[in-house]
C-alpha cells in the first residue's frame, strides 16, 4: 500500500493541532485537528484561501450565534433560525469552505449553554491552532519539475511517432490507425497541465506565469491539428510523384520535436515546397490523383498551422529568459 505526500502531511498536521490543543488544556481539543485536516489543499495558494475563509466564517459565526442564542435562547429553533439567515450570509461572503467549521463552532455555543470570553478565547485558539499548524505544514509541496519533464518528453515522442506514420502514409499509400497514439497523445497534455497548474497554485508571492503551462497549451493546440492531418492521411489511397519529397519533410519535422527545436527553417522550406507544387506540378489526371492531391496539400497547410504555433512559443521562451536575464541583472 503507497501511502502519499498529502495522506502524511494530513496525520501529521492532525497530530500536532491536537497536541498542542490538548496541551494547553483547551476545550474541544479535537477541533483544531478537524481544522488542520481541512487545511491540507493541493496547492499552497488553494491552502491559503481556504484557510482564510475558513477563520472569516467561524468568526461570523461566533459572534451570530452568540448573538442569536442571547437573544433568542439555546434551543432547537434558534438553530434553525441561525442557519436560515447564516446559509446565505455565508455564501454572498464566499466563505463557503469554513462552513463546516463555523457549524462545529455553533455546537460548542449550544453545548456550553452560556456565551462566556473564556469560551470566546477557546474557540480562537483552537481555530489558530488549527489553521497555522495546517498551513505551515502544508507549505512543504515535493517538486514536480522532474515528472513535469517526463511527460513533455512523453509528449514529443508521441507527436514525432504520429509523424513518422504519416510520412509512412504519404510514401506507401497505406494508413495507419493514429487512434490509440491520439489517446496517449491527449491524456500526456492533461497530466501536464494538471501538474504545470498545480505547481503555478504553490507559487507563493511570485507572478502566476509558468513556461511549462504554456509549452502544453501549445502542444494541445498542436494535437488538435495533427489529429486533422491524420484524418487527410486517411485519404491517401496511392502514391504521387510528390508522395517522396513530402514525406521526406514530414519525417525531419518529426526528427525535431522537442521544446527548443526552432520552426523559422522547416517555415521557409515548407513556403518554398508548397510554392513550387503550385506552379510546376502538371495537373492531376484522374479523380482519385486530385484527391490525394488534395490531401497532402492539406496535410502541409495544417504543418504549416502547427509550426507557427511552435514559432511563436520559442517567442515567448525568448521573451521569457530575456524577462528573466533582465530581473537578474536589476539584483546584482
Amino acid at each position: 500500500m503507497k501511502i502519499g505526500t498529502r495522506t502524511l502531511k494530513t496525520a501529521v498536521a492532525a497530530g500536532i493541532a491536537m497536541l498542542i490543543s490538548e496541551s494547553i488544556h483547551l476545550e474541544f481539543f479535537v477541533f483544531a485537528a478537524i481544522i488542520a485536516i481541512l487545511s491540507i489543499q493541493e496547492t499552497r495558494k488553494k491552502s491559503i484561501r481556504a484557510s482564510y475563509e475558513r477563520v472569516m466564517a467561524s468568526l461570523l459565526a461566533i459572534g451570530v450565534g452568540a448573538g442569536m442564542f442571547t437573544l433568542l435562547g439555546y434551543t432547537p429553533v434558534t438553530i434553525i433560525l441561525y442557519f436560515v439567515m447564516f446559509i446565505p450570509l455565508v455564501q454572498q461572503l464566499k466563505l463557503q469552505d469554513g462552513f463546516i467549521t463555523s457549524v462545529v463552532i455553533l455546537t460548542h455555543l449550544y453545548t456550553e449553554g452560556q456565551f462566556s470570553v473564556e469560551l470566546f478565547i477557546n474557540e480562537l485558539l483552537l481555530i489558530a491552532i488549527g489553521v497555522g499548524v495546517g498551513l505551515l505544514v502544508n507549505m512543504y509541496m515535493p517538486t514536480l519539475d522532474r515528472e513535469i519533464e517526463r511527460i513533455k518528453d512523453n509528449i514529443d515522442r508521441s507527436l514525432a511517432v504520429l509523424f513518422y506514420d504519416v510520412a509512412a502514409c504519404v510514401e506507401t499509400g497505406v494508413y495507419n490507425n493514429h487512434s490509440m497514439m491520439l489517446i496517449k497523445t491527449r491524456d500526456y497534455l492533461k497530466q501536464g497541465k494538471d501538474l504545470a497548474l498545480r505547481r503555478m497554485g504553490n507559487s507563493i508571492g511570485k507572478r502566476n506565469e509558468d513556461m511549462d503551462y504554456l509549452y502544453f497549451r501549445m502542444r494541445e493546440r498542436q494535437y488538435d491539428i495533427l489529429k486533422r492531418v491524420a484524418d487527410n492521411a486517411r485519404e491517401i489511397t496511392m502514391v504521387v510523384n510528390e508522395a517522396k519529397p513530402v514525406a521526406t519533410f514530414l519525417r525531419r519535422v518529426g526528427d525535431h520535436v522537442n521544446e527548443e527545436a526552432d520552426a523559422t527553417v522547416f517555415l521557409r522550406e515548407l513556403e518554398d515546397m508548397i510554392e513550387h507544387y503550385r506552379k510546376n506540378v502538371p495537373l492531376p489526371t484522374t479523380r482519385e490523383e486530385f484527391e490525394v492531391r488534395s490531401s497532402l496539400l492539406n496535410i502541409l497547410s495544417d504543418v504549416k498551422s502547427y509550426l507557427i504555433l511552435k514559432e511563436r512559443y520559442i517567442l515567448l521562451l525568448k521573451e521569457h529568459g530575456h524577462a528573466r536575464e533582465h530581473s537578474a541583472e536589476q539584483k546584482d
